[in-house]
């Protein structure tokens, strides 16, 4: 259950670091933010991937996965 959280929090980090980055760039200011956020999105989702009991999650299942987290949230 919590490895599904990890992947998905990971998943969210991931776009947050490219926009921190583009931003970063177009101010001309070093994106160590974005960088931070790159290396800790990375990690969750590499890590929620290779301690999965079945070998790895598959690309298809990640919108289920997300409505079942979020159906878990709200019920």
């Amino acid at each position: 259950m919590e490895r599904d959280v990890i992947l998905l929090a990971g998943l969210l980090f991931l776009p947050l670091a490219f926009v921190a980055m583009v931003s970063a760039w177009a101010d001309r200011r070093r994106p160590v933010p974005g960088l931070i956020l790159l290396v800790m999105g990375l990690g969750m989702v590499g890590w929620a991937h290779l301690t999965h009991p079945a070998g790895g999650y598959d690309w298809q299942n990640i919108p289920d996965l997300a409505l079942q987290m979020l159906a878990r949230l709200l019920y």
